[in-house]
């Protein structure tokens, strides 16, 4: 495994890049409160097959910080996404993995123009687009009671989000995270804490990712590049045990991506730790088809499954 820093305006990113230069590319983002380790485990798998990068997003593990704590803003992400193709020398579009707000700026850059071009496929693990979300509950909510109590268990999952955004309460929050994390992991998430995660940076990337929530969740008077629709390949995959994002919310990709597969996993939120090599399988099974190789019947499925028409539960 090869260690370099990358830099990004102030910022100076924590990049790692296992396998060989000549091989497709994978990238690899992580979400909250996590860093790049989160990754290691299918980092490893994939590594035999594919170029893998992994970084720490801003804020969190060894990149360091914004000197503006409201600097986390989407679009500051992506321009890191970007900042990280350049530096490890991606001269093809790649293959791009996002899990929790990993994911949320993977739909980013692959409806906007600015890294659209640049990537290749896009896997989305357990963070949906904030279009796609929107559109999910006004639709969800006219369809009648039955949708109504499907929004409502999704504002129940998500009913930590005002508190992470809440002045003082969010860094209490912060703190009682960084505390129960290794106990969620374990008991949950059928994850046991490993060496490199938690982290043993976890009591300050869980603070610092409160720029996360506060600089997108409470954003006003701006929208977001491109109307949801993407023409890059996306593989969703749907955790069925994620306690913070439903399947329905998840599905509400469907009709945004012109080639769509999805895959649900037997799993909870934190599906890469938990199981590493059907995720590793089905990044490696996705990437390669997109690179040429033949639909495997599994595939095919997926991509039944990915059709606006097919079936809410498949």
């Amino acid at each position: 495994m090869r260690e370099q820093r990358v830099r990004s305006g102030e910022i100076q990113l924590a990049v790692r890049v296992r396998g060989e230069e000549h091989r497709s590319t994978v990238v690899l983002v992580h979400g909250y409160p996590d860093t790049g380790a989160v990754w290691d485990e299918v980092a490893d798998r994939l590594a035999g097959r594919f170029r893998v990068v992994v970084y720490d997003v801003r804020g969190a593990g060894a990149s360091t910080s914004p000197s503006d704590p409201a600097d986390y803003g989407l679009d500051a992400l992506v321009g890191d996404l970007g900042a990280v193709l350049d530096g490890v020398g991606a001269g093809e579009p790649v293959h791009l993995v996002g899990h929790d707000w990993g994911s949320v700026q993977g739909w980013e850059a692959v409806i906007g123009d600015r890294l659209r071009h640049r990537i290749k496929s896009f896997t989305s693990i357990s963070g949906p687009d904030g279009r796609h979300m929107a559109a999910w509950i006004a639709r969800t909510v006219r369809s009648g009671p039955r949708g109504v109590l499907q929004v409502a268990d999704q504002a129940m999952r998500s009913a930590y989000m005002p508190v992470l955004v809440a002045p003082k309460v969010g860094e209490a929050m912060a703190r009682l995270v960084a505390l129960g994390f290794p106990q969620v992991l374990r008991m949950r998430e059928g994850a046991a804490p490993r060496d490199g995660h938690p982290a043993r940076t976890l009591p300050e990337d869980a603070r610092n990712g409160l720029g996360l929530y506060r600089a997108n969740l409470l954003r006003r008077g701006t929208s977001r590049d491109g109307d949801g629709r993407t023409d890059v390949p996306v593989q969703l995959i749907v955790p069925i045990r994620d306690r913070y994002a439903s399947p329905s919310l998840l599905l509400s990709a469907r009709g945004q991506a012109t080639r769509l597969y999805v895959r649900r996993a037997p799993a909870g939120h934190w599906v890469a730790r938990s199981h590493p090599d059907l995720i590793a399988r089905w990044v490696a099974e996705f990437a390669e088809h997109v690179d040429g190789a033949p639909e495997t019947p599994a595939l095919a499925r997926a991509r039944a499954n990915g059709r606006p028409t097919a079936p809410r539960s498949a």
